[in-house]
């Protein structure tokens, strides 16, 4: 009789022990699984915040592209104007494109028309 009253007695201390072990038990794996939670926050906002830094390049890059777009077509604008107002710069400030007018007497008047063919008598 007495082995069943301490299997009795056994049995009861197990069962107070067994409610502790759950709860420790639960509250760990609560525990654990806000950890995950939180970490699965942390990469969703490491990923958010890494997608949001690419746009952003792609977006200055871009800019940076059009601007310098812009300035390589001023540049090139300022060139040909500048060219164009240095061959200018020669008799009576326009272009003289018919080298075999300058040939000719300076009395004469010139004729700036491209392509004009113009007798000379030598």
């Amino acid at each position: 009789m007495k082995v069943t009253t301490n299997s009795q007695l056994l049995t009861s201390l197990a069962s107070l022990v067994d409610p502790n072990q759950r709860g420790q038990q639960q509250a760990l794996q609560q525990q654990q699984e806000l950890r995950q939670q939180e970490k699965k926050a942390a990469e969703q906002t490491t990923k958010v915040s890494r997608q949001d830094n690419i746009n952003a390049n792609r977006d200055a890059l871009r800019k940076l592209q059009d601007r310098l777009k812009a300035d390589n077509l001023e540049k090139l604008k300022a060139d040909f104007s500048s060219e164009g107002q240095g061959n200018q710069s020669g008799r009576g400030g326009n272009v003289n494109l018919n080298l075999r007018e300058n040939l000719g007497s300076p009395s004469r008047p010139q004729d700036t028309r491209p392509g004009q063919i113009i007798d000379i008598r030598v």
